[in-house]
Order: C-alpha cells, then structure tokens, then sequence
C-alpha cells in the first residue's frame, strides 16, 4: 500500500468530524456563546449547525432564543415551530411557544401546547400559567381563577402567578385586591414594567392622580432612556396644571434625543396648546439652534404654518430660502411661502411665486401641487384633475397627489373615485391627514371598524403624537368600549390638545361608559359651564342621569340651563327631546313656540314643532301650518320644503308635493334627495311622461353608495320594464339592507312581474311584517297587500 495514501486515510479518519459531531460542536459553541451574551457569534455558530446534515430541534431552539433577545417575534415562533416538528419532547419549546401564542392570540394553541407540556410535567409551573391565562382570556375566569388560587399556594413568590392573580382580581372588580398583589410582585421585581402601568391603570380608573405620577415618576427613574414614560408623565402633569413640570420633562426629552424636529415639535404642540404666546419666541430658538441646517427650519416652520403662526412662518422659510437657493428644499420653501399667500387668498402674489418656481425648476412636483390647489380653490376642479392626472406619472410626492385627486373627486361628487384616491394617497404615506381624515372617517361610517383601526395604527406608528390620530384613536376606543385603552390616550391628548375641553369631554366619555354617571355628569358640567350649547356633553348629560335613574333631574338641570341661556337653539333641542321622552307635550310645545316667536328663522325649530304636534295627534293641517310659516320667513330652505312635500306625500296630495320637488330641482339641482325624492314620485305615476322623467332623474344614481337612492334607481328600472336589471340591483340591495320594508316589496313586485310568485309572496309578507314590526308604514304598503292576497287567492284555485 502506498504510504501517502495510507497517510491521507489516517487524517480522514482521526482528523476530520463526522456531520453530527460537526453539529454538537457548532450547538455547544452557541449555547456558550449565549451564556457570555455574544449573540452575534451564537448566531453564527447556530447558523453553522442548522446548515450541516445533522437537523435537531434543539439548535432551531436556541436560535428561537436568539429571536427572542432580538425581539423578532415572528422569527422565534417559525424557529419555536421547526424545533418541535423535530423535536416533539422538547419541554421548554412547547412552553416558549405557548406563551407567544397567547401574546398573538391564537388561544386554542397556546392550551394544546400547555396541555402536551403538562402531559409529561403535571407541575410545570410555566404551563400552569398559560393554561390559567387562555382560561382568562376566554372570560372562564372561574377554571383561570382556580388553577391561580392553586398555584399561589405554593409560589407566593413567583411575579407571573402575582401577576395573573392581580389581573383576575381586577377583572372580577377587586381592585383593592389586584393592587395588593401587583405590590407583592413589585417587592421580587421592583422594575417590572407591566406590573407598574398595571397599577397605573387601576389607580387612573380610580382617579388616584397622586399615585399615578409617583408610578410614572419611578418608570423614568429606573428606565431614563425611556422617554414614553416622560411623555406619559408630562402628559399627567398637564392635566392637573402641574405645567412647568410637564415643560421640564418636554426639554429633558428634546434634549436626549438631539434636538430633532420631532421632539421639538412636540414640545411647540404642547406650548401651543397650554402658553401660545410662547410659541414664536420658542420657535425663534430651535431655528436660531439650527443655525445653517435648512432641512430642520423647513419641518419646523411647517408646522407653524400648520397650526396658524404664519408670518413666523414665512421668516423661518425665508431662512431656509436664503440657505438653500435654487435647492429642492429652497424651492419648497418658496413653494410654502406662497401657500401662505394662498391661504390668505392673494392668489395673484401665489401664483406668481409658482410661477418663478416653475422658471427655476419646471418640474418641480410641489409647485405644480400648488398650482392645482389654486384651480381648486377658484372652482375649476377640471383644469386641477388635468394637471394632477399628469402628475400621477411623476412618481413624485405620490401621496399628495393622490389627496389632492381625491378632494377634486369629492369637488366632482364623485365619491367612490375620492376614496379610491385617499385610500391611495395612505399606501403612500399613513401619516397624510387629509387622506387619513377622510378614510378613517369612512370606514367608521360604514361600520367597518377593524379596517380604522388598521389605517390607525399605521399612522400612530410614525406619529405617535399627532393630535387628530391621538382623537381619533379615543374616539375609536370609546366607540369599541375599551375603556382602559381611550383612558391611556386621553392623558397623552390633555399634553397635546390646544382645546382644553377636548380631554374633558374624552374623559366624561370614559367615565360613563365605565358607569361612573356622577363623575361623568361633573365633567360634562364643567364644560357647558364654559360652552353651554355643547350638544353632545348636553346629550350625554341628560342619558346619565337617565341610565342612573334620574331622568327628573336631567329635564331639571336643561331647564334650569335654558333659563340661564335662553337664546341658544341646541339648548332648546335637546330640552325638547328630554320633554317628548317623557311625553310631555305642552311643554315641548311651549318651549318651542316660544322660541320660533323669538328667532323666526330657526328652521330646526319649526321642524322640532311639527314634530311635537304629529306626536301629540294634533291634525295634519296643523302641521303644514308650521312647515308654510317657517316657509314664509325661510323661503329658499330646504329641509322646510322637503318635510313639507314629504308631508302632502303622506296625505296622498302628490301633485303639491311634485311641485315643491320641482321648484327645488330648478334652484338645487344638485341637492341628491331632492331628485331622490322627485325620482321617486314620478317613477309611482302612470303618465308615461311622469315615468320617464323619473328614470332620467334617477339615472343619476346608477352608481350610488347610498341605498336609498340606489332603490330608487332600481325601483325605476322595474318600472320602466327593465325588470330583469332592476331585480338583479334589487337582489344585491336586500343584502345589505335586508330590514326595510319598502326594498323588500320594490323585490317582491319586480319577483312578480318576472314570473316568481313564490318569491314575490315571500318577499311581500317580509315587507308587510317588517312594517308592522317596525310599526312604520312604507309606500306602496296597500298595493302590497292587494297584490298578497291576489297571489295567494290565484294558489288556491
């Protein structure tokens, strides 16, 4: 044999490791290297591992660790994931992954998990903890609290069994009980975070101010690099007037944090809101700090701007013109400079200044914005839509495009091409406000709440401060119920708001939905003592003390607030509304003859009346009485000349009611319900002229989002003898909108004429059953009927 060979085979042999010890090797080196806190070698190491033959769940686990300490959650979990494919008696696994599966809320996996842990440990302390917090969140706090009682026994020292005991204690409302074990588990875990905003949650619900900043006050002690929980305690701070505190933590942050715009910003968000007069004097300072950095003065003066400081403004840009020249960001400086003229509207000295931009750089995306601004704002939507729709193809400042398309298309009334925009312009930027005001609004309005909360979210994430998505965020969370959540915002809106009655009011609205009437009711006073027509803190007044079994003192404190205020229409709307809840007619009708006497051009007084004599069965002329005198003072309004046509629709004088919608046609033809409404009359006639009127007119709302109208498209179309189209829209119709009377016999007639008895029964005994239940009649009920008792007389025979 030869030696050399022999020689390479001995080294093969002794000197190289087979794939599993190469494995061990790289594992063992991982773990070490954990230990000594050198992740970036572990990882290394672990990636070594995981790349040679040898697959072990355990390696998958420990760079699970390494996810872990890097907060890459998803990460962990598909590492936390493989290891136990591979690796199915792997303990600590099964563990690290139940608990991230409660933290996402895949609930019915983290309990398997416990479950199979508890299978081969019964007293897996960790497993025990998982299972009693599925049960918790799952509202099963009876088995929760059981599995906690038993385990507290034996580990009164653990801070996570402390921890969810204190959150079943508050849950089953103990908060005496709840505090008293977060303080347990602070005295074994003084810088556990969670278990300090717990007890911030609880002594806030329970307006223990005092303890609240002493909680936020050890928060900043123990994590100083922490400035969410200054901006927490600022926020406190400002809410009980403790002003100069809030400012010294506002500078402490700015400071930390380098001085960037920003935190800067934030700081003139809370001047503005609590000394206002101080803001230019400070804005003075961070430009003078900036010195020759124009990027900082532009963001800066912007939000000046933004917020009406406009000749400081305009100073700050001229700086960064004087900078920056010819530069992109000189130019929207000028750019800016000139939007500060259009606000003012010297449109002339705006576009002029456009104009010059134009020359120095004619592509510059800002100005031509601008210039589509000004088309707007001088009622030429079309030139604007030319110019914007060039735009798009820029690929330039692509959100403010898209915001600036969708107010043309709201301009145009053309909703669905609006949102369609908005919803563009926040892919692009979550923050732009106009897009997101209009978007989030939307999807409240159509219930789709979810959907807000994501385009929240998103926005919250880059701008955590910014005061419309801090209100919007309340609002959501007070709309949703979630009590603790809209009570955290509400202290960062008290910091932020330069309306002081906007945290008040947020605030009274936690405290009745928490059921706290007494509470509620003292802050709603205290902001109708400084804006006594508030109609919402007046509504949410009177329903308090009605919820708490008062409603005699709700009628008591409106009235006793009209006298002091007599002259104010909302204070007399919602006293009236408090009036016929406890039917008590004359004094309705005292109350608003008397201010239609004194302020003959309240319209929503006249309409309130009428509505007071049909409730108390007063006669139908009595009423068009009021409707012609409020007429008489009020001859161009719109809402009187509906309710009054409206009115000689329900006494069958459908010629005068098709008048009054025509008068109304020629003077606001672009007024929807108006040619809703004429639509509608003239599509019942049986003059062929009167039809096809009617479905011209409602052709208009061929694509609607609203129903109402959409039924009337429909309705025409069947009546026009386009009834296969008009049943397809119907159909689609009755989807979303399946609870109205007059949708269902519109379906049922449109069934009929297409041959479909049986459905046309069905859907014409829901019309007539929805009606009586609702105990609202609708148009067309009698023929309903007439055409029932035909169908169901022809089945007989």
């Amino acid at each position: 044999m030869d030696k050399g060979f022999a020689l390479v085979c001995a080294l093969l042999l002794f000197g190289c490791n087979s794939p599993v010890e190469t494995a061990d090797s790289h594992l063992q080196k991982g773990k070490d290297f954990i230990e000594k806190g050198e992740l970036d070698k572990a990882f290394l190491e672990l990636k070594s591992a995981n790349q040679s033959d040898d697959k072990r769940g355990e390696t998958y686990y420990y760079m699970a660790l390494l996810d872990e300490k890097s907060n890459n959650y998803k990460a962990m979990k598909q590492n936390l994931t493989r290891a136990l494919e591979l690796d199915n008696g792997l303990l600590d696994a099964k563990i690290k992954l139940g608990k991230l599966n409660v933290l996402s809320g895949d609930l019915d996996k983290a309990l398997e998990l416990a479950k199979a842990a508890l299978a081969s440990d019964p007293g897996n302390l960790e497993a025990q903890i998982i299972e009693a917090s599925v049960y918790a969140k799952q509202e099963k706090s009876d088995q929760a609290s059981q599995i906690v009682q038993q385990i507290l026994k034996d580990n009164q020292d653990n801070v996570d069994v402390l921890s969810l005991a204190a959150a079943l204690a508050y849950k089953a409302n103990r908060p005496a009980d709840a505090l008293d074990l977060i303080g347990k588990g602070l005295d074994k875990d003084g810088k556990n975070i969670a278990l300090r905003l717990f007890r911030v949650k609880i002594n806030a619900s329970n307006n223990q101010v005092d303890k609240v900043i002493e909680d936020y006050k050890s928060l900043v002690d123990l994590y100083p690099e922490n400035n969410n929980f200054k901006l927490s305690l600022a926020s406190i701070y400002s809410m009980t007037n403790k002003l100069d505190l809030a400012e010294s933590l506002l500078r402490v942050v700015i400071e930390k944090e380098g001085y960037k715009p920003d935190s800067e910003i934030t700081l003139l968000e809370f001047l503005n809101a609590r000394a206002k007069d101080r803001v230019p004097v400070e804005y003075e300072v961070m430009v003078n700090r900036h010195q020759r950095q124009g990027a900082p003065i532009l963001e800066l003066s912007k939000w000046m701007m933004a917020n009406g400081f406009i000749d400081a403004a305009k100073n700050g840009l001229q700086k960064v013109v004087e900078l920056e020249g010819d530069g992109d960001l000189g130019l929207t400086a000028k750019v800016l400079i000139a939007d500060t003229s259009m606000l003012a509207k010297q449109y002339d000295v705006a576009k002029n200044i456009v104009d010059q931009v134009l020359v120095s750089n004619p592509e510059f995306v800002p100005a031509k914005l601008l210039r589509a601004r000004l088309f707007l704002a001088e009622s030429n939507p079309d030139e604007a839509l030319v110019l914007l729709n060039k735009l798009v193809w820029d690929k330039a400042n692509l959100d403010e495009v898209y915001a600036l398309l969708g107010q043309v298309h709201q301009v145009k009334k053309d909703r669905k091409a609006a949102d369609k925009y908005f919803k563009q312009a926040l892919e692009v930027n979550p923050v732009n406000l106009v897009a997101f005001n209009n978007t989030f609004s939307s999807y409240i309005q159509a219930g789709q709440r979810d959907t807000a909360r994501q385009v929240l979210d998103k926005a919250l994430k880059l701008k955590p401060n910014q005061i419309n998505f801090l209100i919007s965020q309340a609002e959501l969370d007070i709309l949703e119920k979630r009590w603790d959540q809209a009570q955290d915002v509400v202290h960062k809106i008290a910091l932020f708001s330069k309306e002081k009655a906007v945290p008040v009011y947020l605030q009274a609205n936690v405290l009745q939905g928490k059921g706290k009437y007494s509470d509620a009711i003292a802050l709603y006073d205290k902001i109708l003592q400084e804006f006594p027509g508030h109609l919402n803190s007046m509504v949410n007044l009177a329903r308090s003390f009605d919820v708490s079994g008062q409603k005699e003192k709700a009628v008591s404190y409106l009235e006793i607030h009209h006298d002091k205020h007599p002259d104010d229409s909302a204070i007399v709307g919602v006293l009236t509304d408090a009036y016929l809840a406890s039917k008590d007619y004359s004094k309705a009708k005292k109350l608003l003859s008397g201010h239609v006497d004194k302020f003959p051009k309240s319209v929503s007084s006249y309409l309130a009346l009428a509505k007071v004599q049909a409730l108390s069965g007063e006669n139908v002329e009595s009423v068009k009485q009021i409707y012609l005198k409020g007429l008489q003072v009020n001859p161009d309004d719109v809402q009187l000349a509906l309710a009054l046509a409206g009115l000689y629709e329900q006494v069958n004088e459908k010629q005068n009611a098709k008048k009054i919608y025509e008068e109304l046609l020629e003077r606001h033809p672009d007024v929807d319900v108006v040619v809703n409404n004429l639509s509608a009359l003239l599509v019942e006639s049986d003059d062929q002229d009167n039809l096809v009127k009617g479905m011209a007119l409602a052709e208009r709302f061929k694509n609607s989002d609203n129903p109402y109208f959409q039924d009337t498209y429909a309705w025409a179309l069947v009546r026009s003898g386009r009834v296969t189209d008009g049943l397809k829209l119907l159909e689609e119709l009755i989807i979303k909108e399946p609870k109205l009377p007059e949708f269902r016999y519109h379906l049922g007639v449109a069934h009929y004429q297409s041959g479909n008895k049986a459905t046309a029964l069905s859907e014409l005994k829901q019309a007539i059953a929805l009606s009586d239940r609702q105990k609202k009649g609708f148009a067309g009920q009698d023929v309903a009927k007439k055409m029932l008792f035909e169908i169901e007389h022809s089945t007989i025979k």
